[in-house]
C-alpha cells in the first residue's frame, strides 16, 4: 500500500517503446503482456512513491478505447469479457521517452483520427441502413405521410435490423481485415465471402449480385464473375474502402476495381463507387470535398464521361442554389424515389453530403425523405458522413436500437478493431466467417418482418 497519494500528470509519447501492459477482464482473472505504445499517446501518469521511498510509475491512456486495437493482441481484445481496463507499468528509462504536457491537445494524433473515421463510416452505414430499411420502396410523399421524421428504429417495433449494404459493407470488412492490402489475398476473400453470404438466402439481392454470387459458386473467375449493370451494389460498399485507404490512392483504385467488378462490369458502376470512396477518402483525411473544389477533386474520376460531368454540375449547382434534397430529386426526375441505378443515387449522394457533412442525423433524414432505395441511399451517405462526424455524430438511440444478429454491434465493433490494428501494424488481423446455419435462422424471421411491412404498406395513409 502506499504511503502517500500518487503524483498524477500528463505526458506524451515522443517515439515508440515496449512496455508492460496489465490487463483485467470482467471475469476474476487477467494477464500481462509486453506491447508498443504508439508516438503521439497520451497518457495519463501515476507517480507512487511507496513505504520504502520506492518510486513506480503507472499510465493509462486517456481514450482507453481508441488505443486498444493499436496495442492489445486480437485474441484478448475480442475475449467478450475484456471492457478496455488496462494500464502501463513504466520504467525511468520509459518516461525519458515521453515528454510532460499541461493540458490534452484539441488536434488528435493520426491514429486516433483513423480510428474515429472507421468507427464513424461502419457504424454509420449500418444505422443509416436501418433507420431506411423500413421505408426501402416508398415514394416521397407516402414517406411524409407516414410522420417518419423525426426518424427512429422502427423495423420491428422500436428496433432496427441490418440489411445487404451493411451485410457487404462487412465482407469488405473482413476482406481487408485478412488481405493486409495484397490484392489478391483481398480478391479471394471477397469471393469467398460472397459465396457464403448467398447461402444464407439472404433477402432483396439485387439481380446483378444474385448472378455474379451464382457464378462464383460455379468457381468462375472473380475477375470474371461480374454481370453487365450499374446498379448500387459496389457504391453500397465503397465508403469503407476509401477511409481504410485514405492515403494511399493507388491501393484505393485497385480495391475499388476489385470490390466492383466482382459483381458489376458498367464502367458506371466504378465510377459511381470510386466518388463515394473519395468523398470518404476526403472525410478521413480531415479535408472534406466543398462545393468550391468538388468539381476539380473528381474531375479525374469523371474524365470523359458527359453524362457524369451533367450529373456533378446539377448537384454542385443545386447546393448552391440551397436547394432540398426533395427538390433537387424533382429536378432531376427522381420525384417518386431514388432509384437503384447508380446515376440515379450517387447525384442524390453528393447534393446530401455537400449540404450536411457535419451533420449526420440532417443528412439520414433528407435521404430518407426523398423516398426510393431508402437503405442503400442513408447507407452510402451515412458511411460518408460517419467518417466526419465519427460515432459521437450519430444519434445515440439510433445506435443503441440497431439490434441485429449475428452482425450486431459488438461484431462491427471488433471489425473496427482489427482494421485499425491491421492498417496501423500491416499485419493480417482476425475476424469470423458467418455461420450459415445462424444466418437462415435470422433471414427467416427478417423475411417475414418483411412481409409484414409489405402487409402494413396496403393499409392508410396512402
Amino acid at each position: 500500500m502506499s504511503a502517500k497519494e500518487p503524483k498524477k500528470s500528463l505526458i506524451r509519447v515522443k517515439q515508440p517503446f515496449k512496455a508492460l501492459c496489465h490487463i483485467w477482464y470482467s471475469a476474476p482473472y487477467s494477464l500481462s503482456e509486453e506491447v508498443t505504445l504508439i508516438e503521439g499517446m497520451i497518457l495519463s501518469l501515476s507517480t507512487y512513491e511507496d513505504k520504502d521511498e520506492s518510486v513506480r510509475y503507472e499510465a493509462n491512456p486517456v481514450n482507453k478505447k481508441t488505443w486498444a486495437p493499436f496495442l492489445i493482441s486480437s485474441s484478448h481484445r475480442d475475449d467478450k469479457n475484456f471492457h478496455y481496463s488496462y494500464n502501463f507499468y513504466l520504467s525511468q528509462d520509459d518516461l525519458k521517452q515521453c515528454e510532460e504536457i499541461v493540458n490534452i491537445p484539441d488536434e488528435l494524433t493520426q491514429a486516433e483520427k483513423y480510428y474515429r473515421s472507421i468507427q464513424g463510416s461502419l457504424f454509420g452505414t449500418a444505422v443509416g441502413d436501418s433507420i431506411g430499411l423500413p421505408f426501402e420502396g416508398m415514394s416521397a410523399r407516402r414517406i411524409k405521410n407516414f410522420k417518419a421524421i423525426p426518424l427512429r428504429q422502427r423495423f420491428f417495433n422500436h428496433i432496427g435490423m441490418l440489411s445487404d449494404d451493411t451485410e457487404h459493407t462487412c465482407i469488405v470488412a473482413h476482406a481487408l481485415i485478412f488481405a493486409n492490402n495484397d490484392p489478391k489475398e483481398f480478391t479471394d476473400n471477397i469471393a469467398w465471402s460472397l459465396r457464403f453470404w448467398l447461402l444464407g438466402l439472404p433477402a432483396g439481392i439485387g439481380m446483378a449480385t444474385l448472378r455474379a454470387c451464382l457464378k462464383l459458386w460455379l468457381f468462375i473467375a472473380p475477375d470474371k464473375s461480374g454481370v453487365f449493370s450499374a446498379g448500387n451494389g459496389p457504391a453500397m460498399r465503397s465508403a469503407l474502402i476509401g477511409v481504410y485507404s485514405y492515403d494511399d490512392e493507388i491501393l484505393r483504385n485497385e480495391l475499388l476495381k476489385i470490390n466492383t467488378e466482382i459483381t458489376h462490369t458498367d464502367p458506371k458502376a466504378l465510377k459511381g463507387a470510386s466518388i463515394v470512396a473519395e468523398l470518404a477518402a476526403k472525410n478521413a483525411q480531415g479535408t472534406p470535398i466543398t462545393i468550391d473544389n468538388c468539381f476539380q477533386v473528381l474531375e479525374p474520376i469523371i474524365d470523359d464521361d458527359k453524362d457524369l460531368k451533367e450529373i456533378v454540375l446539377k448537384a454542385i449547382e443545386s447546393v448552391k442554389q440551397n436547394q432540398s434534397a426533395n427538390e433537387f430529386c424533382a429536378e432531376i426526375n427522381q420525384v417518386k424515389g431514388v432509384g437503384g441505378y447508380i446515376y440515379h443515387t450517387f447525384p442524390v449522394v453528393l447534393q446530401i453530403v455537400l449540404r450536411h457533412n457535419n451533420d449526420y442525423e440532417k443528412a439520414i433524414s433528407e435521404a430518407i425523405a426523398c423516398g426510393g432505395d431508402t437503405d442503400t441511399v442513408a447507407a452510402i451517405i451515412g458511411g460518408i458522413v460517419g467518417a466526419n462526424t465519427g460515432v459521437e455524430g450519430i444519434p445515440t438511440d439510433w445506435i443503441e436500437n440497431m439490434k441485429d444478429w449475428p452482425r450486431d454491434k459488438h461484431y462491427l465493433q471488433h471489425l473496427v478493431d482489427e482494421l485499425c490494428a491491421v492498417k496501423w501494424f500491416k499485419k493480417p488481423g482476425t475476424t469470423k466467417w458467418m455461420d450459415p446455419i445462424r444466418l437462415w435462422i435470422r433471414n427467416i424471421f427478417f423475411m417475414i418482418w418483411v412481409l409484414m411491412h409489405g402487409f402494413r404498406r396496403l393499409l392508410p395513409p396512402y
